[in-house]
């Protein structure tokens, strides 16, 4: 990215250069057709915003990215020529709004006077919900076209920042879908195949190029169209955020104040202005005639959909959702048809009156910004002071989370000394007294400006409110959606597995600023050995593609100490004497390259009382995984995305993704892993077909690794019959009993320690995240070596999040992660998702042992 001197350089260089405005052509003219008689691709509108701001002295275009398909992320600034013309002071005076500690009272006060208010507008994050950009589309139009006092006045008062198309891969895909499917003119009937799609196609236009839903990717940057998106909002930092979604065709239009529940941690600034914008929409549907909702559906809980990261970020971050339209038009239940030049009307709506009360309340807003953001910094100093995280566990991922809250907008410093605090609590909630923490410590201060949001994704837990869940349970009394909407956990410190701490202690301590590109040193030239870090999930990403070049590996499944230095289960040994003198340069690129640690060791003799590297019981001889994953219908979208990107991007292990009903017809002995994303298993069962059951049957007695993840366990112990689970709901007397869903809690699982699947985590326990009903237990019978739970559930009190009663009961004990021999073969089941969303980086080591371990294992 550029500077921001740079890049205010270039704007200013645009305004004095740009043409006369009235050489700008309508939207229509550019794009090739009017808006809502076409889906609006991704090269009209580049072609259109290129257009803008080329001709137009209002408008300027920042490339903030592109995706992973390579489409352009572009943002259209909108503003009066005068406000470019002291953009950088803008910029800067936001900046200063957005803390108070460096901003007195009266000198916010005199910046208020003359500072516009910034105003976010995104478009259709979700690819197949239309209206959102093409209402964007209009909007923008209006502000170039018009020379009315409430447009002038707009431009004049605010710096509009719109990004019409927040998911230009989804987006695109389905535009492709409908465009190949248009008769002459549009046909609305639900089944047309304009309009119709599978479950498959449905989360691919909805989600990116990886299956992931970024609206629930705000705080975790796993897909690059989100790092590109917040990094502009730490830029620009925004007083309003509006998000643009669609929902059911059946459905009105909804706008804030939302429903129940609402985060304890959401900034009351953006609860007390949901009213005030609330209802000048109302007010403004009402004189158009137009049908609304408000108060229903949608809540601020989850911290990671737009609206709620936006407001939480110091905005006030609002939710629009249109009942959609589907293609270009969809008759609805009642014989009604909604056609997408009706539904961007609405989206425009919305978005010019937010616009207008923006102007109209620019000095109150700003004000409460500022007022909201001492607020905060004032919490910062009252219960927890502060969060540590200490040099324990994997390095790799404890860089990372300090790195993903440095993106986030959280300052995060680093100890230069040792220093001992008081009122210590752990990850857990519980009280550890005093504790000294090393220099190298990570240290997040509470009392700085974004401490709602390093409260919301450091703190253990956000208790939902007791009224909602009230409601909730007679809902579910009821067999009605108790409207969680999400889950109900999200806590980065045991997503992550790393060890964090709170402090009440308010002494000062002897920090620096953090250095994201912290590396680990160089490893000497090693005479026996190289051993990579087992305490990283990433040494197994090293191991994989130092097998790809032909380097002979194998990998220590427990803890063991070498010439006095102690050693951690899951370490790579890379032996000096199996390998050719190239392995010396190949360790140190590939350590580099994934940041781990290795370590170079004279000898392959343990100290006394631990396992040596060439250990009988505790070595797994690594066989190059080749792997294959499942996709298409029935497999689950998001299941599989999870699992494409977890192997292909976090780890750049290159897999091959077979479609299911191709599996009856390919040469399976190919691959030594075939991952099954979560699938319902009836329908799993009837897209592979017979003949693809016998050839999976076959393979894995062949000698095949099948990993299983979630409902596609079933499929494997009921219509491939290779492994002896059993469900709870299948006993006799627990056939009458309610399922009742876990709605995304995060609960401890005790491993085994023994086992190799659970190399790399030395303190046998880890916190997983539960998001359904399933219930497994272990085989009937006496144990046998070629069956084995790995993980089972240690206790039905959640670490975060919510869980029923019924569910607290029936979970301890409950298999998490189980595997069975199966000939030559094995099975490896998770029971729920080890990938989700790709921030649960805490499981990626256990994922990565059954892939990557799995073809060698004992």
């Amino acid at each position: 990215m550029p500077t921001l001197r740079a890049a205010m350089a270039a704007i200013l260089l645009h305004v004095l250069s740009s043409p006369a405005a009235a050489q700008v052509r309508p939207v229509a003219d550019v794009i090739g057709h009017e808006l809502g008689g076409r889906i609006t691709q991704h090269h009209e509108m580049a072609a259109y915003l290129d257009h803008l701001a080329a001709a137009s002295p209002l408008v300027t275009v920042e490339r903030l990215g592109e995706s992973w398909e390579g489409r352009d992320l572009l943002l259209a600034v909108v503003t009066a020529p005068e406000n470019y013309a002291r953009l950088e002071e803008i910029l800067r005076n936001a900046h200063r709004l957005a803390d108070p500690r460096s901003t007195a009272a009266a000198d916010a006060e005199a910046l208020v006077a003359n500072q516009p208010a910034i105003v976010w507008l995104g478009g259709s994050i979700h690819g197949f919900e239309l209206s959102g950009s093409e209402g964007l589309l209009k909007l923008l139009d209006h502000l170039v076209q018009r020379d009315d006092d409430a447009t002038r006045r707009a431009l004049r008062d605010l710096v509009i920042l719109i990004d019409p198309m927040l998911n230009p891969d989804g987006r695109d895909a389905f535009a492709h879908l409908n465009h190949e499917h248009l008769g002459r003119v549009p046909n609305p009937e639900r089944g047309d195949w304009g309009n119709d799609f599978t479950s498959w196609q449905a989360v691919k236009f909805r989600t990116g190029h990886y299956y992931f839903d970024t609206n629930r990717d705000w705080f975790a940057h796993t897909q690059r169209e989100t790092r590109a998106r917040a990094a502009a909002l730490q830029r620009w930092r925004p007083q309003v955020v509006v998000d643009l979604h669609e929902m059911g065709a059946d459905a009105e239009f909804y706008f804030d104040p939302p429903g129940d529940p609402v985060s304890p941690f959401l900034p009351p600034f953006a609860s007390r202005w949901f009213r005030t914008f609330g209802a000048a929409y109302a007010a403004a549907f009402d004189s158009a005639g137009f049908e609304y909702m408000s108060r229903e559906r949608y809540n601020y809980f989850y911290p990671g959909y737009t609206t709620s990261y936006g407001s939480q970020q110091g905005a006030v971050g609002m939710l629009y959702e249109q009942g959609s339209s589907r293609g270009l038009a969809l008759t609805r239940a009642d014989g009604s048809v909604r056609r997408l030049a009706d539904a961007l009307e609405q989206q425009y709506l919305a978005a010019w009156t937010a616009i207008g009360v923006t102007v109209r309340e620019r000095e109150r807003l700003l004000r409460e910004y500022h007022q909201a953001h001492r607020e905060a910094v004032d919490d910062g100093g009252r219960g927890i002071r502060r969060y540590l995280l200490p040099p324990e566990g994997d390095p790799v991922l404890i860089r990372e989370l300090a790195a993903l809250l440095g993106r986030n907008g959280i300052e995060v410093q680093v100890l230069g000394e040792t220093a001992r605090l008081s009122g210590v609590r752990d990850r857990a909630g519980q009280s550890v007294g005093e504790r000294s923490f090393p220099a190298g410590t990570y240290v997040v201060e509470a009392a700085q400006p974004r401490n709602r949001l390093l409260r919301t994704l450091l703190e253990r837990d956000t208790p939902l409110p007791a009224p909602f869940l009230q409601a909730a349970r007679a809902r579910v009394e009821r067999d009605e959606n108790p409207r969680f909407y999400d889950i109900t956990a999200w806590s980065l410190p045991l997503l992550f597995n790393v060890s964090t701490y709170g402090s009440t202690d308010g002494r000062a301590l002897p920090v620096r600023p953090s250095d994201d590109a912290m590396t680990q040193p160089a490893a000497a030239r090693a005479a026996y050995a190289y051993l990579l870090d087992g305490r990283s999930a990433a040494s197994l990403a090293a191991l994989y593609h130092l097998k790809a070049e032909g380097y002979r590996a194998a990998v220590l499944t427990a803890p063991t100490r070498i010439a006095g230095r102690d050693v951690a289960g899951g370490a790579v040994v890379l032996r000096v004497g199996q390998n050719d003198s190239t392995l010396h340069a190949a360790v140190a690129r590939v350590a580099a390259r994934f940041g781990i640690a290795a370590l170079a060791v004279p000898t392959g003799l343990s100290d006394s009382g631990y396992p040596a590297l060439g250990s009988g019981d505790f070595i797994v001889n690594v066989e190059r995984p080749e792997i294959a994953i499942l996709a298409e219908d029935p497999i689950a979208g998001y299941s599989f995305g999870w699992a494409w990107y977890t192997l292909d991007r976090q780890h750049e292990i290159p897999t091959t993704v077979l479609r299911t009903g191709s599996v009856g017809g390919t040469d399976l002995s190919r691959f030594n892993v075939i991952v099954i994303p979560d699938a319902p298993d009836s329908a799993l069962s009837a897209a592979v077909g017979e003949r693809g059951r016998e050839r999976l049957m076959q393979w894995v007695r062949d000698g095949g690794t099948l990993v299983v993840i979630g409902r596609s366990t079933d499929f494997a112990r009921e219509r491939l019959a290779l492994i002896d689970l059993r469900s709870w709901y299948d006993l006799e007397e627990h056939e009458d009993a309610q399922a009742f869903d876990v709605p995304g809690a995060i609960l401890r699982v005790e491993l085994d320690r023994q086992a190799w699947l659970s190399a790399g985590y030395d303190a046998g326990e880890l916190p997983v995240l539960v998001d359904s009903e399933r219930l497994y237990l272990a085989p009937d019978g006496p144990p046998s070596s070629g069956r084995r739970t790995v993980g089972r559930y240690a206790s039905g009190e959640p670490l975060s999040g919510h869980v029923w009663p019924e569910s607290g009961e029936r979970l301890p004990g409950a298999v998490f992660l189980y595997e069975q021999r199966v000939g030559d073969g094995r099975v490896i089941a998770f029971a729920e998702d080890p990938n989700y969303r790709g921030y649960w980086r805490g499981a990626n080591r256990l994922f990565l042992n059954a892939v990557v371990l799995g073809p060698g294992a004992p």
